[in-house]
């Protein structure tokens, strides 16, 4: 009887000399195809590169199409750098010892329940997901299984329930089908030879069949030692993991035809079998990567499949008003479409960006609903892109509070800190959407609070990040494109500066599942560190730069510098006051406000040498606070 016995493996990358040389990449929006660490580069080109796939099936995809920093819990700042590819997603938990991991994500996707750190109870439950295991997306794949639909077939750490084991089938074939209900049947004539159980799985107890055996063991062209060699093409411990299921046939839609596909979930990857695909495909790594996106980042659409999102440039003008901001969408013709309307003030500040037009946000402050005050919403895709006045459009009014501020509050004064209306504005949406920085006036003072963003599912925070620092005016945050540093203007100095910091985070555990998040600002720099004004501060869509407004020659200008606060350089001259500078989704182009004709336009100009590319808006109102991508 054959059976699989349980091993230890650990992956040590060494560098080696790859067959093509790629960029590397640390944004979702910008350069997002590049490898985000050279550890990633090695193992995809191990399998996947030019030089060795030949004809074969991708073990992990043509390339990488979305890089971030993920909350987990035994990461430097509990921040874990981490690469989506379509068949997985690769990891680093601690930088210093050279280890990448290969995530449990189809665990993850059955159980419901995704890992958050080493520990079990690092953890956050989750729902189970409903993307089908083999072929298209559910809107063209109705009909077929999802992950959902082998929970209760599947071995994964349950705290209350035993680990499901299938009794051992060696020497049987398999004809047992799963559909979109769970429920099982039997097909006889797909028992083909080929998918006679060859291996028994003691460790979790399922069994494998001959035709993902010999896949799983399969030997060709691979890139190792900065050479081309023949060898196993994976090692499948650590590509795949252990079964977690047995095999099932289900039917699934693939492109424009129905087939029956054989399917097995193993800890890490999706084996698929479909007898009608040509020779070479025949056996695939299902699309796992892509999967467990859709699933955790349901807000960001299919990043492997869309062109990068274009978002439009906004601004806030009183040209219909007369005295209050209002929202308009440039036509890049004199003037633009107004998208907001109100009695009030509504200024906008950031984009929750997705590949999907339709999930995109915008996040605003406004006084619509009390005149007195400046509070943040979110406008729905219909909103931002047609009007708040067209048929589904939203605006949804967004706060929160620390915890650690309430319980200082006296009881009797709890209730009125709690309702109170309070100033809060500047709100910049994280990259991945699932965060926004706000300032908020909660306490009685501006400060640099951290929230929940409008994505559906955010992982509950509310931290006032500024509370420990002096009582001083924070202004305009923004995010770093991996999500790992924040920066925003104050005025703690005496004068306006521009500030950076890194986020740490850790777990607030309750119930055994990460209940919320706690986080803090550490390693603070000064970054302008000088005696004049530096304010507005915009971070590049890549992160090497950030645009800003400075005093400092005499009127208010643009400028840009290196992230790091190195090498300054002005692109406007102008003795008119120049100033709230947007980048462009390119990076190459910078939007911004100025009175150089008597009034506020917009004008629009080139980062390379600061020449004007366009006057945006031409009239005699007051045309300010330009969005353009960030």
């Amino acid at each position: 009887m054959k059976h699989l016995q349980r091993m230890m493996l650990i992956i040590i990358l060494l560098p080696l000399m790859l067959p093509t040389a790629r960029p590397l990449a640390a944004a979702p929006f910008s350069g997002r195809t590049g490898f985000a660490d050279p550890r990633f580069e090695t193992i995809w080109a191990r399998t996947d590169s030019e030089a060795v796939r030949g004809g074969r099936t991708w073990y992990w995809g043509p390339g990488p199409w979305f890089d971030y920093a993920e909350f987990y819990a035994d990461s430097p700042n509990g921040l874990r750098t981490v690469q989506y590819f379509d068949k997985a997603r690769m990891e680093i938990n601690r930088p210093a010892d050279g280890i990448v991991t290969n995530g449990l994500l189809v665990v993850e996707m059955v159980s419901g329940r995704i890992q958050l750190g080493d520990i079990p109870t690092n953890a956050r439950q989750y729902r189970c997901s409903d993307v089908p295991v083999a072929g298209n997306p559910r809107s063209a794949n109705p009909a077929s299984p999802g992950y959902c639909q082998f929970t209760d077939r599947a071995t994964f750490p349950d705290l209350y329930r035993p680990a499901y084991r299938d009794p051992e089938r060696l020497k049987q074939r398999v004809s047992t089908t799963i559909d979109i209900n769970g429920n099982l049947g039997e097909q006889p004539d797909l028992a083909r030879p080929e998918t006679t159980i060859v291996q028994y799985s003691t460790i979790t107890g399922h069994n494998i069949p001959q035709v993902f055996w010999d896949f799983m063991n399969r030997r060709g062209k691979v890139f190792e030692n900065s050479r081309v060699t023949t060898g196993p093409i994976v090692d499948w411990l650590f590509a795949m993991g252990y079964p977690i299921t047995d095999p099932y046939w289900v039917r699934a839609v693939v492109g424009d035809t129905e087939h029956d596909v054989l399917v097995q979930l193993f800890e890490r990857r999706v084996l698929t079998y479909t007898p009608d695909n040509p020779a070479g495909y025949q056996v695939e790594m299902g699309n796992v990567g892509q999967h467990y996106f859709q699933w955790r980042y349901p807000h960001l659409g299919t990043p492997w499949a869309t062109p990068d999102p274009v978002t439009p440039l906004i601004y806030a003008s009183n040209i219909d008003t007369g005295s209050y901001w209002e929202l308009y969408r440039a036509n890049f013709n004199g003037g633009g479409q107004r998208i907001t309307f109100n009695n009030n003030e509504t200024v906008a500040f950031s984009w929750l960006r997705s590949w999907d037009p339709a999930q995109q946000m915008l996040a605003v402050d406004s006084r619509r609903d009390q005149p007195g005050y400046r509070q943040v919403y979110a406008l729905n895709s219909i909103a931002a892109s047609i009007s708040e006045t067209a048929p589904g459009a939203s605006a949804t009014r967004i706060s929160t509070i620390d915890v650690r501020d309430q319980l200082e509050q006296p009881p009797d004064k709890l209730p009125e800190f709690l309702t109170k209306p309070v100033n809060e504005f500047n709100p910049m949406v994280s990259p991945d959407g699932t965060q926004l920085l706000v300032v908020s006036e909660r306490t009685g003072r501006p400060d640099l609070n951290l929230w929940s963003g409008p994505a559906p599912g955010s992982l509950p925070i509310a931290m006032r990040l500024t509370r420990d620092l002096p009582a001083c005016r924070y202004e305009t945050p923004a995010w770093s494109p991996d999500g790992r540093v924040v920066y925003w203007v104050s005025d703690c100095d005496g004068n306006f500066e521009i500030y950076r910091a890194e986020l740490r985070y850790q777990p607030i555990v309750r119930r055994q599942v990460v209940a919320q998040l706690f986080a803090e600002l550490t390693n603070i720099r000064n970054l302008t560190n000088n005696a004049v004004n530096d304010r507005f501060a915009r971070v590049s869509p890549d992160g090497k730069q950030i645009a800003f407004a400075s005093d400092r020659d005499g009127n208010w200008e643009i400028y840009v510098m290196n992230s790091d606060g190195s090498n300054v350089r002005r692109l406007t001259n102008n003795p008119a006051t120049d100033d709230a500078p947007t980048w462009s989704p390119d990076g190459r182009q910078l939007a911004f406000a100025s009175d150089r004709d008597s009034d506020f336009e917009i004008y629009i100009l080139n980062v390379s040498d600061g020449t004007i590319t366009q006057q945006v808006t031409q009239n005699t109102a007051q045309d300010r606070w330009p969005l353009w991508a960030q």
